[in-house]
């Protein structure tokens, strides 16, 4: 066995692992994010750059969006576009930047994301019937350290 691809009870081993469930835990996400968001027209990327749209504190362009969600931006500018062709989002004029515009939500979006939101805290509402809080927001903070240390 290759010493270097596994060792017994390592820290090493604990990340690879949490890895591993994080891709598989992904996946389901975004499924249930498809099922949730397919009623109001959307696909579950699209909610999440809508979302990402809307929570943004400031004034955001694309590559912000990006940035935040650890996507690339074109892939981010293209699901933007689709939005933007939807009425859901729109550009707006950068003062600091002409070639890279702002983006907010329409008011048509804001009401899509409070039906989603409802629909999204009855599905956590569900889920966390078998959860112990206190471990879920261990979890949550690992996996928040772990992305820390992933950006740079």
């Amino acid at each position: 066995m290759n010493s270097s691809r596994k060792t017994a009870n390592t820290a090493a081993d604990a990340v690879v692992e949490l890895i591993s469930q994080s891709f598989r835990l992904n996946s389901r996400l975004q499924a249930a994010a498809d099922r949730m968001a397919r009623d109001a027209g959307l696909t579950g990327t699209r909610w999440q750059v809508l979302n990402a749209v809307a929570q943004a504190t400031r004034p955001a362009t694309i590559s912000d969006i990006a940035r935040w969600m650890g996507l690339a931006r074109q892939s981010v500018q293209q699901v933007a576009n689709a939005l933007a062709e939807d009425k859901l989002i729109a550009y707006q004029s950068n003062p600091k930047h002409q070639r890279a515009p702002l983006v907010v939500v329409t008011k048509k979006a804001a009401k899509l994301l409070e039906q989603l939101d409802e629909q999204r805290y009855a599905w956590a509402r569900a889920v966390a019937t078998t959860l112990p809080v206190a471990d879920i927001k261990v979890a949550s903070e690992i996996l928040r350290t772990v992305r820390e240390k992933l950006s740079g």
